[in-house]
């Protein structure tokens, strides 16, 4: 009986041999999700915004303005006179507002100050080199009250809106009632 079972245990080693074989032979694969994690360092970087205005033009000074006055004209105890500013200069410049008027009596004093118009409101002028702009002075010429008669002016000081330098002009104007000064427009009349 053992010489039967011999070739069986001889065949029974031989697939446990091919099984151990096998499995040692064999190679088992796992895979193995790698993580990966990234640290960046935060990083902030400040720029200062730089602007760059391309130079335009000045603002319109005594120093570069002609200040003259123009025909006086009216009608119904109004007079009107323009006053004109010729630009100069050999740039372009700037007016904006309402010039400073102030009339002067036969002694060349103070006799009062224009007060502003509303109408036309201030617009911004730029004057070309040899051009006008101009604000319209209204007077009246009706006495009021107790008055018989106006007292004329002999002249007007003018200065150019925004500057503190100003022109005296020969005009002879009534003073009565006070007097207005427009802002200034372009050209040379005022309105």
């Amino acid at each position: 009986m053992i010489r039967r079972l011999a070739p069986i245990a001889t065949i029974v080693l031989a697939l446990g041999a091919s099984a151990c074989s096998s499995s040692a032979s064999s190679t088992s694969t796992s895979t193995t999700a790698a993580k990966t994690t990234t640290t960046a360092k935060a990083s902030t970087t400040t720029t200062k915004a730089t602007t760059t205005t391309a130079p335009g033009p000045v603002r319109c000074t005594a120093s570069t303005l002609s200040v003259t006055a123009g025909a006086s004209n009216g009608s119904a105890g109004h007079v009107n006179t323009p006053v004109i500013f010729t630009n100069t200069s050999s740039a372009p410049c700037t007016l904006y507002g309402y010039p400073g008027v102030a009339a002067l009596d036969a002694s060349g004093a103070q006799a009062a100050q224009a007060t502003r118009t509303a109408t036309p409101g201030p617009t911004h002028l730029v004057v070309a080199p040899g051009s006008t702009a101009s604000a319209i002075v209204i007077n009246t010429s009706i006495p009021s009250g107790d008055q018989t008669t106006c007292p004329t002016w002999s002249g007007l000081l003018v200065t150019p809106p925004n500057d503190t330098k100003s022109t005296k002009l020969t005009v002879e104007l009534p003073g009565c009632n006070g007097f207005t000064v427009s802002a200034v427009v372009a050209g040379s009349n005022g309105i």
